[in-house]
């Protein structure tokens, strides 16, 4: 048996397990917490983080609200329904 670097273990991942299927063959998906909510990471510059927070500020408001607005904007433009805007918190 070949011996591994001590760095494979954080480099090589495991195969993930195989997925929940529901009646309908379609894939199921598991969410936690009481709101069935799902978390999004954005990357911004620093820069761009300051102005995005300090608009944010200024207009009462959160980058939540303000990314989930102007995404539901978009969608509108392409003719899509907007996102459930009931559904973030301020």
């Amino acid at each position: 048996m070949e011996k591994q670097s001590s760095l494979t273990r954080f480099s090589v991942k495991p195969p993930l397990p195989p997925q929940a299927v529901d009646d309908e063959n379609t894939l199921s998906i598991n969410t936690s917490g009481k709101n069935k909510r799902r978390a999004v990471a954005v990357r911004l510059s620093q820069e761009d983080w300051y102005r995005a927070t300090e608009f944010a500020m200024r207009g009462d408001s959160s980058l939540q609200k303000l990314f989930v607005l102007g995404f539901s904007e978009l969608m509108r433009q392409k003719g899509l329904p907007p996102l459930d805007g009931d559904n973030f918190k301020n």
